[in-house]
């Protein structure tokens, strides 16, 4: 996980929202984390589909998937699993 600075935020505060994001990913059992999910789906795509678990898809991803759609007649589905538990499937189920 990652933080970067924001004027006028303090680092621990930065540190403190990298940590809970950690903690967050951690806790579910998930192989592929919120900001990895939108980078997976154009290759996915072109290379005939497949699926994967995340957690909650950032808008990022759900732009992403929207996009695609437009672009390749390819199928994009984002189910949820569970709570904060979503798989994501690219190409015919």
């Amino acid at each position: 996980m990652t933080g970067f600075g924001i004027k006028g935020v303090s680092a621990e505060k930065v540190a403190s929202d990298a940590c809970d994001e950690a903690e967050r990913y951690l806790k579910t059992d998930v192989p592929v984390g919120s900001h990895l999910a939108d980078q997976l789906l154009i290759p996915m795509a072109l290379a005939g589909g497949g699926s994967f678990r995340t957690l909650s898809p950032s808008a990022h991803t759900e732009t992403d998937a929207r996009v695609i759609r437009r672009f390749l007649d390819v199928p994009i589905a984002i189910d949820a699993e569970a709570e904060d538990t979503f798989r994501i499937t690219i190409g015919p189920k």
